[in-house]
């Protein structure tokens, strides 16, 4: 099973590793580390909000980036450019490169987290989960920002 993977992103390369707690993407100006119950942002965050369906039954929680997500510019592990879907620690990614304008990554968290999945642009990150769901914010020292859900 791979530890670290990249995967084409505009001019670069996102930069996906398994953690203790998660996977974390990598990117020259953002990190996000998607754990069970939370996902950190590191860089360019610009703020968050949350749209409930009509029924109340899903929830969707939008981080937007003040500035798109650059790629780095050296990959490491293995490099994906077209489609793919890479088992990372007990997450899910898939990758789908629309070219030559974006990209963008789908994480499947494993049995047991609050949310069913995610996805990643270049301008912002969502997240899906139940309607239920309390979404809270906390700023950390620097430019780290902690979205729990509970």
């Amino acid at each position: 099973m791979a530890r670290v993977v990249s995967f084409r992103w505009l001019e670069g390369y996102a930069v996906a590793e398994a953690t203790p707690e998660g996977v974390r993407l990598r990117f020259s100006n953002l990190t996000l580390e998607f754990g069970l119950r939370e996902v950190l942002v590191e860089g360019v965050f610009e703020g968050y909000r949350e749209y409930t369906t009509p029924r109340g039954e899903r929830k969707t929680i939008y981080i937007d980036f003040a500035f798109p997500a650059r790629g780095v510019a050296e990959p490491r592990g293995a490099v994906y450019s077209g489609r793919a879907d890479v088992p990372l620690g007990g997450y899910g990614l898939s990758y789908t490169s629309l070219e030559p304008s974006s990209a963008y990554i789908t994480l499947y968290p494993p049995p047991g987290a609050l949310y069913d999945y995610a996805t990643v642009s270049p301008d912002l990150a969502a997240i899906f989960t139940v309607g239920r769901r309390q979404v809270y914010m906390m700023r950390e020292e620097g430019s780290t920002v902690r979205i729990i859900l509970v």
